[in-house]
């Protein structure tokens, strides 16, 4: 079950409309649907993220991610971070943020006013477990904020027609929107698949590095 750590949300008095994913009129309703969003762990495994549809803000709207729900995926982990933090992965003029403290994947003040865009939930792992003694933390639930669904990606990034998201590299396509595994996924490239005998390496659980060749279009590793 979701648990709360506090509750800051301001309204600015200005119309607001949320549209295109049927999400209400309001701030809260806003908020409820990021707090009721599935959390993927990210980079790994492979499988396709969960992402809002587009959503119009009209006027503007003020949350701050302290208002957010520890999701099921980080609540139970004693090294995930038990509050959510925002990230932007848009860069849209009409979306500000405001971090709260300087650690990593921060908490913040969002401020939107008169944009499109979509929201992506992620618990981003950044090692472990468990992380170093230094480190309080190695995994961070985040909502990022992503561009609308009609967005062009730049030559460098492979737009995905599932999730209609711009990859900035062929890895994160193969994971994330052909859903190929890892194994798979470090055996190919958008010219195809790599000859057999070519090296290799996979993560395996956290923070575990193996070895191995591409066989077949899938790295064979040896534990």
């Amino acid at each position: 079950m979701k648990r709360k750590i506090i509750i800051i949300l301001v309204l600015i008095s200005f119309p607001i409309g949320l549209s295109s994913c049927d999400t209400g009129d309001d701030t809260s309703q806003l908020l409820s649907t990021l707090n009721s969003m599935h959390y993927e762990y990210y980079p790994f495994p492979s499988e396709e993220l969960t992402i809002t549809e587009d959503i119009q803000i009209n006027g503007t709207v003020i949350i701050s991610s302290l208002a957010l729900e520890v999701p099921e995926e980080c609540a139970s982990i004693d090294f995930c971070r038990p509050i959510v933090g925002f990230k932007d992965n848009y860069g849209a003029e009409g979306i500000s943020l405001f971090p709260l403290s300087p650690e990593p994947y921060p908490p913040c003040i969002l401020i939107l006013t008169d944009v499109k865009l979509r929201f992506r939930t992620l618990v981003i792992n950044e090692g472990g477990p468990p992380p170093p003694p230094e480190i309080k933390y190695s995994k961070y639930p985040v909502i990022q904020l992503m561009p609308p669904s009609d967005c062009e990606c730049d030559s460098t990034q492979t737009r995905c027609d599932v999730d209609q998201v711009c990859y900035d590299n062929y890895f994160s396509y193969c994971l994330h929107c052909q859903a190929l595994s890892q194994e798979e996924c470090v055996c190919r490239d958008e010219n195809g698949i790599y000859a057999n005998g070519t090296y290799c390496r996979v993560v395996v659980g956290d923070d575990r590095l193996f070895s191995g060749e591409c066989q077949n279009g899938e790295c064979e590793i040896e534990r």
